[in-house]
């Protein structure tokens, strides 16, 4: 008897794919320089804008979703922002 061991697949856990349909990626159109750093049970996501107004909605729709969301204001339009969330 063969034993296969096989290993389910997990959602991928981006806020690309949370702002996407159906798990699609989708990078908006506010979303500036990215940059990914990795650490163990944590990956941090930081994004450059000149559009906070427009970002505001899907920061708010990140948040509600468990992400942690940090902005550092540079100006009224201008910020960096900071995503995380623990690993699954």
């Amino acid at each position: 008897m063969t034993e296969n061991n096989i290993t389910p697949i997990t959602r991928i856990r981006t806020p690309y794919h949370e702002l996407g349909a159906d798990g699609s990626p989708t990078v908006p159109e506010w979303a500036g320089q990215r940059s990914v750093y990795r650490s163990a049970g944590r990956t941090l996501y930081l994004v450059e804008t000149n559009a906070l107004d427009r970002a505001q909605r899907d920061l708010n729709e990140l948040a509600s979703r468990g992400w942690e969301v940090r902005i550092d204001r540079a100006d009224q339009r201008t910020a960096s922002i900071a995503l995380s969330r623990s690993a699954a």
